[in-house]
C-alpha cells in the first residue's frame, strides 16, 4: 500500500513538474509588429501600424538605463534578487489587504506582470494569480533578468494602442527611448501600472503626481542630484500622442510590398539628407504645379558602396490628389532619350566609332519611321560626343541602325533594365527615343556603372548593384563589362552638356563640381528625366504627372535638370573622376571627321582615345582632289594636263550631309565644281534626293474639300549655282536653283522620279503615292 502511494506521489509530482517545466509558450509573445524604417544611423524615418492596429515596435535590444532604473524603482525594487516571486512583498500585501477596508495592495513582480501580459486578457482570480506565479517561477529559469526586462519594455501597455517602450517614446515624446530624460523615463515607467486610467492626454494631474512621486524616490536613492531632480519636476507631462516621422513613405510601402513588413529595417538612407531633398522636391513640384505638373521623384546613390542615400518616390504634401501615393521610382515610364549614353558606349567599345567620329544628322525616313531632332534642325554631320551632349535624335537612330537593335536590346537587359521585356522587333529603332519604358531605379543602377569603373577607391563595392538595405537580395548588379577608357569618353561627353539656364554661370566658378549628366524627354512631353554623376554620387530625377498627362515645358532640360543640380548642391564635394591612363592612348585624330587620321587628312590633332577605338577604321572623308592651276576647279587627267594640275587634301561629305553642314560651317570647302571642259558623269557624288527617300511610300492627305494636298520634293546639290531639272515618269515638272524644292500634286500610284542637273548628272528614284485618311 505504501509503495503504491509512493509511486502515485512520484508520478503525480513528475507530471506536475513536467507541466510546470513546459508551461511557457515559445515564443512568449506572438503579436505582430509595426513596420519600422530607420536610416543608416538608426534615425526613425517611417512606421506603419501593426496588423492588430497597435503601435508595437519590434523588441528592443537593450533597455535604457534611465527607464530601467525608474521602472524597477517604481514597480519591483527587488527585481534583481527575487526568483520571480517577491516573498516579502507578498507578505506585506497579505497583511495590508487584511487590515485595509477598501484599497487592495498588490505584490506582483515585473516577472509576474510580464506573464500576465503574455496571457492576454484573463480574469484576475486567485486561480489565475496562481498560474501567473508558476509561470513567473519558470520564466526566471528560462530567461536572464536582462532578457525579462527587455521583454517587459517591449510588450508593456502604455495607454491607448501604444505598446512597448520604443513606440511609447516616439508617440509621446517624438524621440528614441535612449534619448529620454529622467522626467520622461519616469512618466513612461508609471504608465504600465494603470494604462487604461492614466496616460498622456488623460488625467494629466494624476499622471504628474505619480511621476513626481517616482522622481522623489529616485532622488532619495541617489540616482538624481538635486539640480536634476528640481529641473525634472518642472518638465511638463506629455499631451496626446504625436504623429510619427514620415520621411520615406514610398520606400516604406515598397518594402512592405517586398514582404519586409512587420520588421524593424535599418536602411542605407541618410535621414537628414532625405528630409532636405524631400522638402526641396515638394517645393519644386509646388512651383511646377502652376503648369499642372504635379509629381516628381528623386533617387541618390553612393557610387562606391551602391548604397541609396535618398529615396523620394513622390511629393508628400498632398493626400493623393494627383497620384502622390504612386512610387515613381519603380513605376515604368517612357525613357525618352535617356538611354543614348549606353549606345554611344557600346559602339565605341565594339570598335565601330571613335568618341568624336562624325555621324549623319540629316532628314531621315526608315520605313514608316521618321525621327526628328527636338529643335527640328539638321546639322548635316555631327561628332558622336557632341550629338550625345546635345541629345540629337537622328544621329542616335542612325547609330542604332548601324549597331543593331537586337544587340542593343540584349545590352539593355544585361544592364538591368527590367522593363525591356518585349522582343527587339517590338521596339525597333524607337528603342533609343523612348519606345521602351524604364524605371528611375534601373537608370540610376545602370548609370552608376560608369563612374564605378573609373573609381580607384579600394572600398568600392563592385559586386552589388544599388541597394537600400544592407545585404539586400534585390541588389542585382548590371552585367556590363564596361572598358575604363570608354567610361572616360562617356564621362567627358556628358560633362559638356549645357546646364539649365538657372545655372548658366557655373563655368565662372573654379570650385564648381564637374558633373556628367544626361536628360530625356518622352514623346508628348509626358516624362522629364535627368541623371547625373560625379566620383561620389549618382543622382536620378523624374518629373511629370502620374496620370501620364503631357504639359508644355515638361522636358528634361527645363523640368528635371534644375532639380538635379539643386540636389548636387546639397551633396558633399568629391574629387574629380581619375583619368584612366592605362586604358587610353594618344593617337592622331582627323579634326574634321573625328576618325583616326588617314594618309589624306590635312588637319590632325593628338587625342587620348579608348584602347578599343584604336581598331576603328581610318578616316574615309578626307580625299585627294586634283585641281587646276587656279585651284578653283576640279580636273582629271582626261581633260587637263597632269603636269599643270595640283593636288589638295579635302574633307568631303556626301551631298545631303554637305548641304546642311555648310550652313553651320562656313569654313567647309568640300569639292569645287568641275572645270567646264571636264564633265563628271557620276551623279551620286554631286546630287542627292532629300525627300522622298529611296523607294519611299509617300502619304498624301486629303483636304477638307476632298482634294489631295500637295507634296514638296527636295534635293541637295554640291554646286550652289547648279540647276536641277525634275521629271516624273519622263514628264518634265520644272527646274530649281539655289533651294531645290518643288511642289507637285501627283495622283495615287507608282512613279519614277528623275533629276538631271545642268552638267548632265542624273539621280533616279522610285516612289509610291498613297492617299491618307
Amino acid at each position: 500500500m505504501k509503495q503504491k502511494l509512493y509511486i502515485t506521489g512520484v508520478t503525480g509530482f513528475t507530471i506536475l513538474f513536467l507541466a510546470w517545466w513546459f508551461c511557457l509558450p515559445n515564443p512568449l509573445f506572438s503579436d505582430p509588429f509595426c513596420t519600422v524604417v530607420s536610416d543608416q544611423s538608426g534615425q526613425l524615418l517611417n512606421a506603419r501600424i501593426a496588423a492588430d492596429q497597435q503601435w508595437r515596435f519590434a523588441p528592443i535590444d537593450s533597455v535604457p538605463f534611465k527607464f530601467a532604473t525608474a521602472l524597477i524603482t517604481f514597480e519591483d525594487r527587488r527585481f534583481y534578487t527575487h526568483f520571480g516571486v517577491d516573498i516579502r512583498a507578498m507578505a506585506r500585501a497579505i497583511r495590508s489587504n487584511l487590515l485595509a477596508e477598501g484599497k487592495k495592495s498588490g505584490a506582483s513582480t515585473l516577472t509576474m506582470q510580464l506573464m500576465r501580459m503574455s496571457r492576454k486578457k484573463v480574469s484576475r482570480s486567485f486561480w489565475q494569480k496562481l498560474i501567473e506565479t508558476a509561470w513567473a517561477l519558470r520564466a526566471e529559469w528560462r530567461f536572464s533578468k536582462d532578457e525579462l526586462l527587455r521583454l517587459y519594455a517591449s510588450h508593456a501597455p502604455f495607454g491607448g494602442n501604444v505598446v512597448g517602450l520604443e513606440a511609447a517614446s516616439w508617440r509621446y515624446y517624438h524621440k528614441p527611448a535612449h534619448a529620454l530624460t529622467w522626467s520622461e523615463s519616469a512618466v513612461l515607467a508609471v504608465l504600465p501600472n494603470a494604462p487604461g486610467l492614466i496616460y498622456p492626454g488623460r488625467n494629466p494631474d494624476a499622471l504628474r503626481q505619480k511621476r513626481n512621486y517616482l522622481l522623489l524616490r529616485l532622488y532619495e536613492k541617489g540616482y538624481l542630484d538635486r539640480e536634476t531632480y528640481e529641473l525634472s519636476l518642472l518638465e511638463n507631462v506629455p499631451g496626446p500622442t504625436m504623429a510619427l516621422p514620415d520621411l520615406a513613405p514610398h520606400l516604406t510601402d515598397q518594402l512592405i510590398q517586398q514582404n519586409a513588413g512587420g520588421r524593424s529595417l535599418t536602411t542605407t538612407l541618410n535621414g537628414n539628407l532625405q528630409a532636405e531633398v524631400q522638402r526641396g522636391l515638394n517645393r519644386y513640384i509646388t512651383t511646377l504645379s502652376r503648369n499642372h505638373i504635379h509629381n516628381g521623384a528623386v533617387l541618390v546613390a553612393d557610387v562606391a558602396s551602391g548604397e541609396v542615400l535618398v529615396y523620394c518616390g513622390n511629393t508628400t504634401e498632398r493626400e493623393n490628389e494627383y497620384g502622390e501615393q504612386n512610387n515613381m521610382i519603380v513605376t515604368p515610364r517612357s525613357s525618352g532619350s535617356i538611354l543614348k549614353p549606353f549606345l554611344f558606349a557600346q559602339m565605341v567599345q565594339n570598335r565601330q566609332l571613335t568618341p568624336w567620329q562624325i555621324v549623319p544628322d540629316i532628314p531621315t525616313q526608315i520605313g514608316g519611321f521618321a525621327p526628328r531632332n527636338f529643335d527640328e534642325q539638321y546639322s548635316g554631320a555631327v561628332k558622336a560626343d557632341a550629338a550625345l551632349a546635345a541629345s540629337l535624335n537622328i544621329p542616335a537612330v542612325r547609330m542604332l541602325r548601324e549597331y543593331g537593335v537586337p544587340s542593343f536590346h540584349y545590352d539593355l537587359q544585361k544592364l538591368g533594365f527590367s522593363t525591356i521585356t518585349q522582343s527587339p522587333g517590338h521596339y525597333g529603332l524607337s528603342l533609343i527615343l523612348g519606345g521602351a519604358e524604364t524605371k528611375l531605379w534601373d537608370l540610376v543602377n545602370a548609370y552608376r556603372e560608369i563612374p564605378l569603373v573609373l573609381s580607384r577607391d579600394k572600398n568600392v563595392n563592385r559586386t552589388d548593384g544599388i541597394h537600400v538595405l544592407r545585404n539586400d537580395e534585390y541588389a542585382e548588379k548590371p552585367q556590363w563589362n564596361l572598358h575604363a577608357g570608354v567610361a572616360w569618353s562617356v564621362t567627358e561627353a556628358l560633362s559638356e552638356v549645357k546646364r539649365p539656364l538657372i545655372d548658366v554661370n557655373w563655368l565662372t566658378f573654379s570650385s564648381s563640381r564637374k558633373v556628367s549628366w544626361k536628360t530625356g524627354t518622352s514623346l508628348g512631353l509626358r516624362d522629364a528625366w535627368a541623371v547625373g554623376y560625379d566620383s561620389g554620387f549618382v543622382v536620378g530625377v523624374w518629373v511629370g504627372n502620374a496620370s501620364g498627362e503631357g504639359r508644355p515645358g515638361l522636358t528634361g532640360l527645363q523640368a528635371a535638370a534644375p532639380l538635379l543640380f539643386d540636389i548636387f548642391n546639397k551633396l558633399p564635394n568629391r574629387p574629380a573622376l581619375p583619368r584612366p591612363g592605362l586604358y587610353i592612348q594618344a593617337v592622331d585624330i582627323c579634326i574634321e571627321s573625328g576618325m583616326r587620321a588617314g594618309r589624306h587628312c590635312g588637319n590632325i590633332e593628338s587625342k587620348d582615345i579608348p584602347l578599343p577605338a584604336l581598331e576603328t577604321v581610318a578616316c574615309t572623308f578626307c580625299v585627294p582632289v586634283q585641281l587646276d592651276a587656279s585651284g578653283r576647279y576640279r580636273v582629271h587627267k582626261l581633260c587637263y594636263v597632269p603636269s599643270e594640275s595640283r593636288e589638295e587634301k579635302r574633307f568631303v561629305l556626301p551631298p545631303l550631309q554637305e548641304w546642311y553642314y555648310r550652313r553651320n560651317h562656313p569654313e567647309y570647302r568640300g569639292l569645287p565644281p568641275w572645270l567646264p571642259e571636264c564633265n563628271e558623269s557620276a551623279s551620286g557624288s554631286v546630287m542627292q534626293l532629300i525627300y522622298p527617300t529611296t523607294t519611299a511610300r509617300v502619304l498624301v492627305p486629303r483636304e477638307v474639300d476632298g482634294n489631295l494636298e500637295s507634296i514638296v520634293l527636295k534635293a541637295a546639290h554640291r554646286n550652289a549655282e547648279a540647276i536641277i531639272y525634275w521629271h516624273l515618269n519622263d514628264q518634265y515638272l520644272g527646274a530649281t536653283s539655289g533651294l531645290h524644292h518643288l511642289e507637285v500634286s501627283p495622283e495615287p500610284g507608282n512613279y519614277d522620279l528623275t533629276l538631271v542637273d545642268d552638267k548632265g548628272a542624273v539621280v533616279k528614284e522610285t516612289l509610291t503615292v498613297v492617299v491618307g485618311r
